[in-house]
């Protein structure tokens, strides 16, 4: 009995010393290469061939072997084909084989292009012979469209044209005892840039545990100062606006230094490089936006008093108009991103706004502020100037991650 052990035993040994051996020697003889392996961007809805070379050294006959053609993520990009049929018998050793197919592109994202040879039986796959190491990575990003750039041109114009009319509508003196009492500010710094990038690193590394890209676009957010739409939507909630053009002035300013410091002392763990990007020209654009329109509607309030009047009338419809036209078009001309909607990507939309709004309402009220000021604070606290956030991405990742993480931003609209 133990003999018969034994034998078994050794056979079993042998067996699987056979098919490792077998399996090495099958792995050597198959090469794989594609003659486009430099390929680089590929533009959504593309279509470009792909040719691709296979030698063997193995012989065999009356095998219905092929290759077959596999990408990552069809949804991606997909072949035209996906198996080609090699020679029922091959007794040619180093034969080579030449084929190419058509590679479509459907969607924004990362794919890889692999190559196996495969063993057919009754029109099905039975088994792989030989996967490739060798791949091609493909890449697909969205062809810049004129209607995005019309869509910022518009936005830009428009919001001008609001802060000269709120250059019209601010009250010197309010703004004075604003900085001669800098108490929103202060709370409004420890709301904005203390308490917020902490939550806003927490949520990224809980939401998308596994995703970079996402993670640094959430983050991002959080380290950016508020936007110019906080003073619109302070407008039309009845906050303080003196306040909120002085809070977003301020944060700004205040955004100089915070960026690079969470930058550095967060944004290392996320993204490990050598360097990452603080925009400060765009930070110090941002600032002259501001003030530039600001200041020409004070002159037109100084020189002009009767317009003045006139524009601060149309104040608050004008605000209204701008608010609905950025939802639509926003909408509109990142209608594609909804494709990618998830409820992680419908909840981090969500969380750093009311997130900021919870932190300026307990802040401003810690500081028994007025309620106008309140308003002012807990909209300052959770609008961010989303701008900023998106060309980091666009500095620090490229396309297509940069064009994938904005489904972020559209819900902030």
């Amino acid at each position: 009995m133990c003999a018969i052990m034994m034998l078994n035993t050794v056979f079993l040994l042998s067996l699987c010393v056979a098919t490792c051996f077998a399996t090495a020697i099958n792995g050597n003889d198959w090469t794989f290469h594609f003659n486009n392996s430099n390929i680089g961007e590929l533009e959504m809805g593309s279509s470009t061939k792909i040719v691709f070379y296979t030698q063997t050294n193995t012989t065999w006959e009356d095998e219905d072997l092929r290759l077959q053609v596999i990408s990552t993520d069809e949804d991606v990009a997909y072949p035209s084909r996906h198996f080609f049929e090699l020679p029922q018998n091959n007794s040619m050793p180093s034969s080579l084989w030449e084929n190419s197919f058509n590679l479509t592109t459907e969607f924004l994202g990362y794919t890889k292009l692999c190559l196996q040879v495969v063993k057919f039986e009754n029109n099905t796959v039975q088994y792989v012979l030989n996967s490739s190491e060798v791949h091609m990575n493909i890449k697909v990003v969205r062809k810049p469209q004129l209607i995005d750039k019309i869509f910022v041109i518009c936005v830009a114009v428009l919001m001008t044209i609001i802060f000269i009319n709120l250059g019209c509508a601010i009250d010197v003196d309010q703004l004075k005892l604003c900085v001669r009492k800098p108490i929103a500010p202060v709370a409004s710094f420890f709301a904005q840039f203390l308490i917020l990038p902490i939550l806003s690193f927490i949520y990224a590394k809980l939401i998308f545990p596994n995703s970079i890209p996402m993670q640094l676009g959430l983050f991002f957010t959080g380290i950016s100062p508020g936007g110019g739409a906080s003073s619109v939507w302070s407008l039309l909630l009845g906050g303080n606006i003196n306040l909120s053009i002085v809070l977003t002035t301020i944060g700004t300013l205040e955004s100089f230094i915070m960026i690079p410091f969470w930058v550095i002392f967060l944004g290392k763990h996320i993204f490990s490089v050598g360097e990452m990007p603080v925009p400060y020209s765009r930070i110090g654009f941002s600032i002259v936006a501001l003030i530039i329109p600001l200041c020409i509607g004070y002159c037109i309030q100084r020189f002009m008093p009767s317009v003045s009047r006139v524009m601060t009338r149309i104040l608050k419809p004008l605000s209204s108009c701008l608010i609905i036209f950025i939802i639509i078009f926003a909408t509109v001309t990142n209608l594609y991103l909804f494709k990618i909607f998830s409820w992680k990507i419908i909840l981090a939309g969500a969380v750093i706004p009311w997130t900021g709004y919870l932190i300026g309402l307990l802040t401003s009220v810690f500081a028994r502020l007025s309620t106008p000021d309140i308003i002012s604070m807990t909209v300052e606290s959770g609008i961010q100037n989303t701008g900023i956030a998106i060309f980091m991405l666009k500095f620090s990742l490229g396309q297509p991650a940069a064009d994938i993480t904005t489904g972020i931003f559209i819900l902030y609209f």
